[in-house]
């Protein structure tokens, strides 16, 4: 038997110690790709947690700002789009708010429920604003290759009676349908869904803060002219039955057309030549009783300016932007009502500033307030009734000249005062909700 030489036997050997050597580095590369491999799915993961942790946060912060936006928005429909008539506020469809100290309440039986809810379609959130007690469960849609976010409201949500300020809660969801993602933590994770519950306190900013204690506030002089007369009633002992302040001397003025309270002479009710009052300057006049400088009440998120047509009438205008839920209204320049329009409840009272001269005539009831920023000239010679259920407020002078009744109601200066406004959240009133 021959046997080979040693020389011939050292390469084979050392072939063999290479594939053993080579079979190792493949291993040892193989499991580094497989545990890089695993690094990355699992970033990938936080990264996707991240993504949906981020867009439940600012879906659930959109819902507090949807909400307040609606809150000084006008009347809507089931479908959270403004209507011209026949809608309601979204403040009145979800709360009470007390006129008589703001006391305010979720008119649901279960203020825990979600009440509105909204979805981010093709061209902007598609929303729904149920009556209290009806919504049902979101329907899902599909986008494909889309996350498709919602989010909930739940209206008044506070333990015990607030004042002058309620709380909203806002649920953002990355589903389409809110209420999957408040089926629990366990369905959320097996839904791949992220959730992310705020509560904000919202704030009362009330539209007349000062209400006028009078019918009439004339910051110059009052004029009064023609037949019928002035006609002066508030019999409010609150107020003291105040009549008429002005900072002009006395008018003629007939002690029948004029009502006060009770055992009190019609000429003690009247106040003229105020000289506090007429040294007020315009803007401070205008401070005074609506709380800040015209300048600044502008930027009222609930007021909303109507446009009058140059020299004609605007009680059309004004008739048509309250029908719409607007409650606040801004008149830039002259202001004229000629018609015989009947504007305002003593429920939901209208309050009208006029950033110039206002002309009245003809017949018409208002109810609520008029500010008039110049001369207020009204004048009714037609024999029927002409009247302002409220208060009148006038920078300039004011002419009178005929029949026309201004009625002091305080259900409507508490209306103005406490539940006609804006509203707003309340620095530092965000904190993180509880989800089930």
């Amino acid at each position: 038997m021959k046997h080979l030489p040693m020389s011939l036997r050292r390469p084979s050997q050392r072939g063999a110690a290479t594939l053993v050597v080579v079979m190792v580095l493949f291993l040892v590369m193989a499991l580094l790709a497989a545990y890089a491999n695993r690094s990355l799915m699992f970033e990938q993961r936080i990264s996707g947690s991240y993504y949906r942790a981020s867009l439940a946060q600012e879906m659930a912060e959109a819902g507090v700002d949807w909400t307040v936006a609606m809150l000084n928005g006008e009347a809507t429909n089931t479908a959270c789009q403004p209507v011209a008539t026949g809608g309601t506020r979204f403040l009145d469809r979800y709360m009470e708010f007390s006129p008589a100290d703001r006391a305010a309440k979720a008119r649901s039986s279960t203020p825990t429920n979600l009440a509105a809810d909204c979805v981010r379609g093709a061209n902007g959130l598609v929303c729904r604003c149920p009556d209290p007690d009806t919504r049902t469960t979101q329907p899902a849609t599909t986008v494909q290759g889309n996350l498709v976010p919602s989010f909930g409201l739940k209206m008044g949500t506070d333990a015990t009676q607030q004042y002058s300020a309620f709380s909203v809660n806002s649920l953002g969801c990355t589903d389409s349908s809110v209420d999957r993602c408040t089926a629990g933590a366990e369905a959320r994770s097996q839904g791949v869904m992220g959730a992310v519950e705020l509560q904000a306190a919202i704030g009362f900013i009330g539209a007349v803060p000062s209400s006028p204690a009078s019918p009439l506030t004339v910051k110059g002089r009052l004029t009064t002219a023609g037949t019928g007369g002035l006609g002066l009633h508030n019999t409010d002992p609150g107020t003291a039955g105040m009549l008429v302040i002005s900072g002009g001397p006395a008018p003629a003025l007939i002690d029948a057309r004029m009502n006060t309270t009770p055992g009190t002479p019609p000429a003690q009710a009247r106040l003229f030549n105020d000289s506090a009052l007429l040294a007020l300057g315009d803007t401070q006049f205008f401070q005074t009783y609506m709380g800040m400088t015209p300048g600044r009440y502008r930027n009222h998120p609930a007021l909303r300016e109507v446009a009058c047509p140059a020299g004609g009438d605007c009680g059309p205008n004004l008739l048509a932007a309250y029908d719409a839920g607007r409650n606040v209204l801004w008149v830039q320049g002259p202001m004229q009502i000629s018609s015989n329009v009947i504007i305002g409840t003593a429920a939901r009272p209208l309050l009208i500033i006029a950033n110039g001269a206002v002309t009245l005539s003809g017949a018409f009831e208002l109810s609520g307030m008029i500010v008039s920023l110049g001369n207020l000239d009204w004048t009714n010679t037609s024999g029927l009734t002409s009247r302002i259920n409220g208060m009148v407020l006038v920078q300039g002078d004011m002419t009178a000249t005929g029949g026309m009744d201004i009625a002091y109601r305080q259900d409507i200066a508490n209306q103005l005062r406490n539940r006609v406004g804006s509203f707003a959240r309340v620095s530092g009133g965000m904190r993180d909700g509880t989800i089930d």
